[in-house]
Order: C-alpha cells, then structure tokens, then sequence
C-alpha cells in the first residue's frame, strides 16, 4: 500500500489543442523515465444516491473518490497485467491518495459486463487497510485517456498531460443508456508542494491553459445526465 500527498493544480485546455502543448512540455521539462506515456482507465465507483459525486458537485471542503485503475498500451490500447485500487481524498486544494497494487488483470477489468458480482469483491482491501467508505459501493461507469508524464526539472514539480478523455461504456443500473463519447477538453495537472506554477511554466497560460477545477468524474457524469 501506498499514501502520497501535496497540492493539485489543473490547467484546462481544448483537446485540439494539446499537441501543441505537448511539444511546449517536450522542450522545456523533462519526460517522466519511470512512468512512461499510456493509456489510462479507470472504473469510478459510488452509492446509488451518488455519495462522492455529490461531494464534488456541492464543492464539499472534504471530497472522496473510490476506484480501480488499469494502464494500456498507448499505441495498441491492449491492456497490461495488474491494477491498482484507489482511494483519493480531497481537503481543499491539498490531496491524499492512498493506492493498493491487486492482481486483477487490465484484461478483465477491460472486458467484464458491470453485472458481474467480483465488481463488488475487488475494492474489499482497501476497507481492510482503514479507507473508510459509505456501503454498498457499485461500479459507475469508465473513463480511459491518454497520460503523458513530465518532471519540471528546476521545481522537480510532477506534470500530467491527459488527452482525449472519454467514457467507452458505463453500468446501466446507475446511470441511463450512453454511446461513447469524447470530451473536447484535456487538462494539464501540475503536483507539487505548492499550488504555485513554475516561472518557466507560466507561458502556458498564454498558450490557452486556463486554471480551475476540472474532473473528469463530475464532467462525464453532467454530459450523461444532460446537466
């Protein structure tokens, strides 16, 4: 198990947009050695009445987020063995997530119908290592984008670049019938000890790069929901 913290910060810009970024981010930051660029998908779990969701939408000083998360190729899109569980929480603009590595495969994640009771049996360790969450918790629907990684080599401040976020299929029992759909938004996530932006980095927001609250949750959940 792992507990990681800090500030998070978002930058929203428009998804066409985000190659252009991407080669602003190439030449001035370091790309990430470790992680290297993927696909990114996650199923998001909640209570019928939408506990978490709601947390968000109310702009709640405490916020919490339940999920499962699985890495793909960024090419192919074929799934990698292994996930990761994941609880995040939210006190102002400072985060805590704590993150457990499970043996169940990307593969199965990808391709099991929501109906299958193992949903309910996967997010079960993080209750025995004291996340504490409202129950019964049901997977809501998934979001998969693609994630480059940067390093802000002065700051040392961790950069993400998520484009092409969208929803490829949701659980009919929460939420109403969907087709996949594509956001027009990428956002740029900058973590650090401070919520300030690097001076090397402010050009972005001459680029476009707006700062404000952005969740890929909250957002798919209001364009399903017509909101």
């Amino acid at each position: 198990m792992r507990t990681t913290g800090g500030h998070e910060t978002k930058y929203v810009i428009d998804n066409s947009a985000s190659h252009i970024i991407m080669a602003w981010l190439k030449s001035r930051c370091w790309e990430d050695s470790y992680y290297a660029a993927g696909s990114v998908s996650s199923i998001y779990y909640d209570t019928p009445d939408w506990h978490f969701l709601r947390e968000k939408i109310n702009s709640d000083f405490l916020k919490q987020k339940i999920r499962v998360r699985w890495y793909s190729d960024i090419e192919t899109e074929y799934p990698y063995d292994g996930s990761f569980l994941e609880a995040k929480f939210k006190t102002g603009s400072r985060r805590r997530k704590t993150r457990i590595r499970s043996d169940i495969s990307g593969q199965w994640l990808a391709r099991a119908p929501f109906h299958d009771q193992k949903w309910f049996q996967i997010i079960q360790p993080l209750r025995e290592k004291g996340v504490p969450f409202p129950g019964p918790l049901f997977p809501a629907f998934q979001i998969t984008y693609k994630r480059w990684r940067f390093i802000e080599p002065l700051s040392g401040a961790r950069i993400n670049l998520d484009c092409d976020i969208h929803m490829p299929r949701v659980n009919c029992q929460m939420v109403p019938l969907s087709n996949p759909f594509f956001l027009r938004k990428a956002v740029f996530e900058f973590k650090g000890d401070s919520q300030v932006l690097p001076q090397v980095l402010f050009q972005l927001t001459a680029m476009g790069c707006r700062n404000e609250s952005f969740s890929k949750y909250m957002v798919c959940y209001k364009k399903i929901m017509r909101i």
